[in-house]
């Protein structure tokens, strides 16, 4: 960099085409630097978007996983529920079958 500046310094000495020269080596390597510098966050920014995106993924699978379980015990215990009534049904079915023996057999006393 010190070589470049004393060079530069020259080249001002010179006449204003050594000066144009002078300031357009000066301009590129600005220009050369500040581009690295833009290149080195866009890579940083494409690492933590990257990283952000595997996070975010790797989180839905959980939520997924863990909702597929409760689905699972949902469905198990609506099947269980179903048998339940199913039984509650067939109990009332008896219960209302006796009770109308009963009137029956009631009404025929008589």
């Amino acid at each position: 960099m010190e070589q470049l500046v004393e060079l530069t310094a020259q080249a001002a000495r010179q006449n204003d085409r050594w000066l144009f020269i002078a300031s357009l080596i000066v301009l590129g390597c600005f220009a050369v630097c500040t581009m690295r510098y833009f290149v080195r966050q866009h890579e940083r920014l494409i690492a933590d978007h990257k990283q952000a995106r595997e996070d975010y993924q790797s989180s839905l699978r959980g939520i997924v996983a863990e909702q597929s379980a409760a689905n699972v015990k949902l469905m198990v215990c609506l099947d269980n529920n179903s048998r339940v009534l199913e039984e509650c049904r067939d109990e009332l079915k008896l219960c209302r079958e006796e009770r109308r023996g009963q009137k029956f057999s009631v009404i025929s006393q008589q």
